[in-house]
């Protein structure tokens, strides 16, 4: 059978961007002529345009030719440019490293191109070309309003604000809020930006812009719009899909990373531009202490902030747990067990240092997971002596190797913490060679130390964290919902609360010598390496 030819002219339009929005297509087969449109109530002008490509050849049967005319430039140059394939081959992420909009789309037009003889060509917008006048007239009066037939129903009005006057017709635009994930990655990271995406999208119809890189990424307004396919399937995924840094202070700023001397600009004013040129109402932080002290910084200039505590250190004030902590104490636990039959099989003390900066959270919790006989926090300084008397001690009972946990901010007592230089930048490390050194020397038993180090920040988040993390994203939606800014969404016993950013900065959150889950540990025979024990 012979195969037939289609004309086929489409256009899109919409009020506002996101906004109401109408497409329009005339499909011509020989001397026969259809018309064809529709519209959203909450879209894009690139979303229709792609809207009336896809109706429009879905009407055509499979195998015959057709010659598609659109003005949208985008449109015509993805196929006859090959863009469409190098985003396929690019996990669907166009060349600025965005996720691609819209794709449920792009895969019925890629569906459709594979039935149909397709050739895409461009038409100058506002020609005089009678046919794209006419697919530009149905677009725009396709475009939704209240007409008394219930387009707009209650949950549309409640779900979007920002109201403007076209005439006499009402069009209301989403809302729209800002995220960043900044400092040190942790496993959760993808877990929270999918929730605060969905829980805006599903419950209040809100857009979310996701800004790359932390900080950076705001000052220098590297950003696009997240919708629910760039999250899909990112769940339990270890990093960042937005990426993050911990040397890009808007208030201080160097492009290429903070020298933490004050030798660099502040940018703040180009971030909040940034903000408000993209029409966005609040920012959400995902961060640390550093990235919550900055976004503090930022809510006194005015601008509205929600924050969520991340970071595997578990330190914040605010806060009974952050998400990363669960996951990062995981890691160091299986890290510890395997440690374990080695420093059995040879007769050895074995040192294991885990992260935490100032506080020993991880050391505490990965020495008790992991059956560590001497646990060494910044909270409670050592003494090499009562060190070497536990491990004797534990020879003295045919027990010939132990296993000791030591936090990075771990110090003898009257001494300071161990740092490593490198440039002007200066980072917790080195304790756990130091303190193998001196049990080796002290003892005369063969010691190895072991650092964790950055193992602890990847791979996937535990399920305890994959929800806490759902959790806290989604209680940041609800709390720009309720325009209830410049908080930090906490955890409280079992409950998600929030708490206002002033207080989440405040000092560091530490292990209370005296707390239950140290006596528990002694409890079962564990030093401290201090007289407490």
């Amino acid at each position: 059978m012979p195969t037939e030819e289609y004309i086929v002219y489409t256009d899109g339009a919409c009020s506002g961007n996101p906004g109401p929005g109408g497409w329009g297509a005339v499909i011509r087969h020989g001397d026969l002529e259809e018309e064809i449109s529709g519209g959203e109530q909450l879209t894009t002008n690139q979303r229709m345009e792609l809207r009336a490509a896809v109706e429009a050849l879905k009407i055509i049967p499979a195998g015959d030719r057709v010659k598609l005319h659109s003005d949208s430039a985008y449109l015509v140059n993805c196929f006859n440019q090959g863009w469409i394939e190098k985003w396929q081959k690019n996990g669907w992420i166009t060349s600025k490293g965005e996720p691609v909009q819209n794709r449920e789309l792009w895969l019925q037009l890629l569906e459709l191109s594979d039935k149909l003889e397709i050739e895409w060509v461009k038409v100058k917008g506002h020609s005089s070309d009678q046919l794209n006048q006419r697919c530009d007239q149905l677009a725009r009066h396709a475009i939704p309003c209240d007409d008394g037939e219930g387009k707009n129903d209650k949950l549309q009005q409640e779900q979007m604000l920002a109201t403007a006057k076209v005439g006499e017709v009402e069009i209301k635009e989403s809302r729209r809020m800002g995220v960043l994930t900044g400092g040190g990655d942790c496993p959760g990271l993808n877990a929270v930006i999918r929730a605060v995406v969905k829980g805006a999208g599903y419950q209040y119809n809100y857009q979310v812009v996701g800004f790359n890189n932390g900080f950076k990424g705001l000052v220098e307004n590297d950003g696009c719009v997240i919708d629910d396919y760039a999250v899909s399937g990112i769940l339990n995924r270890g990093g960042t899909i937005l990426g993050t840094s911990n040397r890009d202070n808007p208030f201080d700023y160097r492009p290429e990373g903070s020298d933490y001397n004050n030798t660099g600009e502040d940018r703040s004013a180009d971030a909040i531009k940034n903000l408000k040129n993209r029409g966005i109402e609040c920012l959400v932080v995902i961060g640390g202490d550093g990235s919550l002290l900055l976004a503090h910084r930022f809510s006194e200039l005015g601008v509205p902030i929600i924050g969520i505590p991340k970071t595997i250190d578990n330190d914040l004030p605010a806060t009974d747990v952050t998400f990363g902590f669960d996951s990062a104490v995981t890691t160091a636990t299986e890290a510890i067990d395997k440690i374990h039959t080695t420093a059995e099989s040879h007769h050895r003390v074995m040192v294991v240092e885990v992260m935490g900066r100032y506080a020993g959270w991880i050391a505490l919790q990965a020495g008790m997971a992991g059956g560590g006989d001497i646990i060494l926090i910044p909270e409670l300084p050592f003494q090499y002596s009562c060190i070497v008397d536990k491990i004797m001690d534990r020879r003295s009972r045919g027990k010939k190797f132990s296993i000791i946990v030591v936090a990075e901010g771990a110090h003898p007592r009257g001494e300071e913490p161990l740092y490593k230089q490198k440039g002007s930048v200066k980072r917790l490390g080195g304790i756990g060679e130091q303190v193998s050194r001196e049990i080796e020397r002290l003892t005369g038993m063969e010691s190895r130390a072991t650092v964790l180090g950055h193992l602890q920040r990847g791979g996937s988040p535990t399920s305890y964290d994959r929800v806490l993390a759902t959790r806290f994203g989604v209680k940041a939606a609800e709390l720009f919902h309720e325009k209830k800014y410049n908080r930090m969404v906490c955890i409280r016993g079992n409950k998600i609360e929030s708490a206002t950013l002033a207080e989440a900065v405040i000092g560091t959150r530490r292990v209370d010598p005296e707390s239950e889950q140290v006596k528990a540990a002694m409890a079962v025979g564990t030093s401290f390496g201090c007289p407490l024990n």
